[in-house]
């Protein structure tokens, strides 16, 4: 966890990308160098996924001032992540050709449908995995067919998750991977229908490769971020980038029918406190009020301190009745051993369920202890200075 300069520092990057931040806050971070903790701050910057961003701001800083930094590990970060993503959209581009062969649709999520829209195409700020692709059910085994033919292999003969290198397909026929843990579908139904109708093609004149619409896609950044605890930065960067072609209106009327009004809330608020993103006032009023639990739980994101799987185990919460949010809460703990031989095809079961059972125990006593001496709750900007940027950390 970074503090202080360093935090600081990564956060302004952020900021200055979204145009939420002036030179001189960096400059101001950057004045007596000898202070900073270079290999902290580059080391943390991948973890959060933000090595690309902030590269690229000291990188112009340092010219526009003519500064002198200790840039090369995270240039080399820049141009490392440019060349694995090169890998990885060569690889699509190939699987395109048989999309389009076989006249096969697929919905590019996530980072992959990002790097090159809502990051202008500069591939090496987006840091990426694997690549998401959605698709009909039908569909998935054909295509599955067609990434081993081209050399790719699973760990199991069901296995939707394929490798070829450092190369890494995902496959989903549904949007939450509702097959995995059936229950959460008790919080969250997307209307496939409707996804597949507001699709957009990746680019123009080709219908095989689409993206989510922009409600859509900030649903599902929220929804995943949450199931991962926004441990990332760069997830609230990807919120705030996709929240600028946004009908709030239209957002706030999907995410009702979709169970995510939530996961909205928990991404606006961090969005707000991390990079001074300007949330219509209109939106405040609309979206639920927190928990102390769930307050509790935004402090240490915004603190960059929680942890998984406190995101997961939110998802209760959005959970209508006391009955769905125990039967999520058990099958979430306890997923089917088909389920575990799918995700950890070398693991052991019983290992898995007494891990996740001491996970669950330790979030649960640090939350109590926190709860017991807590006396400083997130506060939800008002109506009135919603539109005025947040305050920082």
């Amino acid at each position: 966890m970074l503090t202080g300069r360093e935090r600081e520092l990564l956060l302004t990057a952020a900021r200055l990308f979204l145009g939420n931040a002036r030179d001189d806050e960096a400059l101001s971070g950057l004045s007596g160098l000898s202070g900073l903790d270079w290999p902290s701050l580059s080391d943390v910057a991948a973890k959060e996924g933000m090595s690309g961003v902030l590269a690229l701001q000291l990188e112009r800083l340092a010219r526009t001032y003519r500064l002198n930094l200790p840039l090369e590990p995270l240039s080399l970060a820049l141009r490392g992540t440019f060349v694995a993503n090169g890998a990885l959209f060569a690889e699509l581009l190939g699987l395109r050709a048989v999309l389009q062969e076989k006249g096969i649709r697929a919905i590019l999520l996530k980072g992959g449908a990002l790097a090159t829209t809502a990051y202008g195409g500069q591939i090496g700020l987006r840091p990426l995995s694997d690549l998401d692709l959605l698709m009909q059910e039908a569909d998935l085994p054909v295509v599955r067919e067609a990434l081993l033919e081209r050399g790719f292999r699973t760990a199991s003969r069901s296995g939707t998750l394929l490798t070829k290198g450092s190369v890494m397909f995902d496959l989903h026929h549904d949007l939450i991977n509702a097959s995995r843990i059936r229950r959460r579908t008790s919080a969250f139904h997307f209307d496939g229908e409707a996804l597949w109708k507001k699709a957009v093609p990746l680019d123009p004149g080709d219908r095989s490769l689409l993206v989510l619409s922009p409600a859509h896609q900030f649903l599902h950044l929220a929804v995943h971020a949450q199931k991962h605890s926004f441990s990332r930065l760069i997830w609230f960067l990807d919120l705030a980038l996709v929240s600028r072609q946004l009908d709030w209106e239209e957002l706030l009327l999907q995410a009702q029918t979709t169970g995510t009004l939530r996961s909205v809330a928990y991404a606006a608020m961090g969005m707000a406190r991390l990079l001074r993103v300007q949330i219509p006032a209109g939106v405040w009023v609309t979206l639920p009020s927190l928990s102390r639990l769930e307050a509790r739980f935004m402090d240490a994101v915004v603190g960059r301190t929680a942890k998984e799987p406190s995101g997961e185990l939110l998802v209760a919460f959005s959970i209508p009745s006391w009955i769905g949010k125990l039967g999520y809460l058990l099958e979430f703990t306890f997923p089917r051993r088909k389920v575990l031989s799918d995700v950890f095809p070398t693991g052991s079961a019983s290992w898995f369920y007494l891990r996740r059972v001491g996970q669950i125990l330790a979030l649960a006593l640090i939350y109590l202890r926190d709860a017991l001496r807590w006396e400083n709750p997130v506060e939800v900007p008002k109506p009135d200075s919603a539109s005025r940027p947040a305050v920082g950390i």
